[in-house]
């Protein structure tokens, strides 16, 4: 399925008229109550039913109560707005539509249904909107949800809507879209076609960061495509150990996701580096990045943290070191270029919290600011 996208700066305005075109009527909004009164302005969406007590996690409890709403209101479509928790959350009560039970959510047995979804980023950095895939927990357990009937029908990208957020998220969002993007491109599963979105996604990002952190509008919405591109590369070849090893850093030590993938990454490439085999694709990587030598690379990413400071917080006690090398899910290592044993996880993750000193540290920086001039 194509995509009807309308992008720029206040297409957020154009809703009604993708509405028209996907054959809403009455849709059942998901979002954060924030973002909410933006939507209410437009023709058609003044009295439009809402759900927003979804958990940052989506949960399947949460699917259940979207359904609930959307069958009660007499719905037809699903508008999200907000991050990918909110499309997630849209996703996951699509699922349970196409599936008819909780059950057959759990095995992911979906079946094509009409019912169009319009999402709408409000973060620049997932790329939730570029993808059929979702994730919902059910008592602390993972449920993988994924159907082409997933991906959004259309899609509106308004850098207006990241206008309001904190400094701190549109940093680690914006390092979301570029580990996606870097993940993607050396991944087992990368394409052709993969390599166009990451390397859009990757550029989009560095080039644009400092710009779009100072307020130009300009780069909010080169941001907003870059991420976009980094989740239709991720949809086609899913991430890597950066991803993987992400998510126990940020419920055990503190680091929002993109931060905790950003924290790895440096490490995870000089390993990739120090592979022969590895050589080529890195080599290509650091080319398509304007870098001389493919050592340049995790010391542009370190100076990247360095400047926006975000390095690596203290390092962890031995027993949370313990549990992040133990949650590592051995099948999302599967799409890693390179194997990775339980001793390697615990020397990456030493590693990147591994305090950067000085003169590495300004010769890091050095290469990073010369590259964002």
């Amino acid at each position: 399925m194509v995509q009807k996208v309308f992008s720029g700066r206040d297409s957020l305005r154009r809703v009604p008229e993708m509405m028209e075109k996907l054959g809403m009527k009455r849709p059942l909004i998901v979002g954060s109550e924030k973002l909410l009164p933006r939507l209410r302005r437009l023709e058609g969406l003044e009295d439009a039913p809402v759900f927003s007590g979804y958990h940052p996690n989506p949960d399947l409890a949460d699917a259940e109560e979207g359904v609930r709403r959307f069958e009660a209101a007499g719905c037809d479509s699903l508008i999200s707005l907000g991050g990918g928790s909110a499309m997630d959350t849209a996703k996951a009560v699509k699922s349970w539509l196409c599936a008819g039970s909780a059950e057959k959510v759990r095995r992911n047995e979906l079946q094509e249904k009409s019912l169009p979804h319009l999402a709408i980023p409000g973060t620049a950095g997932s790329g939730a909107e570029a993808t059929a895939n979702g994730v919902l927990y059910e008592n602390g357990q993972k449920i993988s949800i994924g159907h082409p009937c997933l991906l959004p029908e259309g899609v509106i990208l308004d850098s207006a809507l990241l206008d309001s957020l904190p400094d701190y998220h549109r940093k680690s969002c914006a390092l979301d879209a570029l580990s996606q993007g870097i993940e993607s491109y050396w991944s087992r599963a990368a394409t052709e076609e993969s390599r166009v979105h990451a390397y859009l996604a990757i550029l989009g990002v560095l080039d644009n960061i400092r710009s779009y952190l100072a307020g130009d509008p300009h780069a909010a919405q080169e941001i907003l495509e870059a991420a976009n591109q980094s989740g239709k590369a991720i949809f086609l070849t899913r991430t890597t150990a950066a991803h993987a090893m992400s998510y126990q850093i940020t419920k055990l030590v503190g680091p929002a996701h993109g931060h905790a993938c950003l924290l790895t990454l440096p490490v995870l490439w000089d390993r990739m580096c120090a592979e022969e085999e590895m050589r080529p694709v890195m080599e290509e990587l650091a080319a398509r990045m304007r870098l001389g030598n493919p050592m340049m690379g995790s010391r542009l990413l370190r100076g990247l943290l360095i400047d926006l400071q975000m390095e690596a917080p203290p390092a962890p006690s031995e027993e949370v070191l313990a549990k992040l090398t133990e949650s590592v899910n051995p099948e999302r290592l599967g799409n890693h270029p390179m194997p990775l044993t339980r001793r390697d996880l615990e020397n990456i993750y030493r590693q990147a919290f591994r305090p950067i000193r000085d003169p590495e540290r300004q010769a890091c920086l050095d290469i990073w600011r010369y590259y964002g001039a």
